[in-house]
Order: structure tokens, then C-alpha cells, then sequence
């Protein structure tokens, strides 16, 4: 019976470990800023102590949310690759400042491209620094 219990105590840790992101979708609305998702390369997603996903605009728009919420609400924080288009551990990326445009309007904002690969991120860089989560957040303001 011990050994039925320690089969069942590994089952229920590996399955918390494994939290995977929901897949965004253009148009999704981003939590923070209410704006519809339109460049999946840019997408990320924060999943909440209930597993619950939430769909974030840019990385740098969901700083700004991870930057004022509790790190006991949050689960995971999940980016994507802007070179693959897929998501990966926050933790893991490292971020390249850039500018976007912002929709129906001539100017721009300060955001970040996020690379699972250093050398990539390194690529796409320029003369601009490279950068990791922590930073990030730490550079983010809620305006």
C-alpha cells in the first residue's frame, strides 16, 4: 500500500510540474491593456493558481501586469519565441528591446522581442541590450 501512495504522490508532482501554456489566438484580448492580440510572435501568457490562462498582448505589456500582481497569484509566465513562434518559461528568454507600431496611430512604443536562443537574441539585437525577465519586469511602468 506505501509503495501504491508513493506511485500516487509522484503522479500528482509531475503532473503540477508540467504546466503547459493555452494556445493564444490573434485576436484574443489581452488582459492588461484590453487590445486584441495581432502578432502571435509577440504573445504571452501568465497562467494563475487556479490553471487558469490569461493572454497578454507583448512581453512588455505583461511585465507591466506581472510587475503589480502578487508572485503567489502566478503559476507560470510564458513568452514567445519570436523566431519559432512558440512559448517558453519567461525565465528561460532573453529579451531584445524594439519599438511597434501602435494600431490606427503614427507613433510608436517601447516593447521587447524574446528569443529562447541567446545567439538569436544576440542577432536581432543591434546595438540594443540584451535582456532577461527579471530585467524586464524590473524596467516595467504601468502607464
Amino acid at each position: 500500500m506505501k509503495v501504491l501512495y508513493g506511485v500516487l504522490l509522484v503522479a500528482v508532482v509531475s503532473a503540477c510540474a508540467s504546466i503547459q501554456p493555452a494556445a493564444v489566438q490573434v485576436g484574443d484580448r489581452c488582459l492588461r491593456c484590453r487590445r486584441a492580440i495581432g502578432d502571435l510572435r509577440l504573445a504571452g501568457e501568465t497562467i494563475d493558481g487556479l490553471r487558469a490562462p490569461h493572454p497578454f498582448r507583448t512581453a512588455g505589456c505583461m511585465a507591466k501586469y506581472v510587475k503589480v500582481t502578487p508572485a503567489a497569484e502566478l503559476t507560470a509566465v510564458f513568452v514567445t519565441d519570436y523566431k519559432t513562434g512558440r512559448m517558453i518559461d519567461a525565465d528561460q528568454a532573453w529579451f531584445v528591446p524594439t519599438n511597434l507600431a501602435v494600431p490606427d496611430s503614427k507613433r510608436t512604443e517601447a516593447d521587447y522581442l524574446a528569443f529562447r536562443s541567446r545567439a538569436d537574441a544576440d542577432a536581432a539585437r543591434g546595438n540594443k541590450p540584451m535582456l532577461r525577465w527579471a530585467q524586464v519586469v524590473s524596467e516595467a511602468t504601468a502607464n
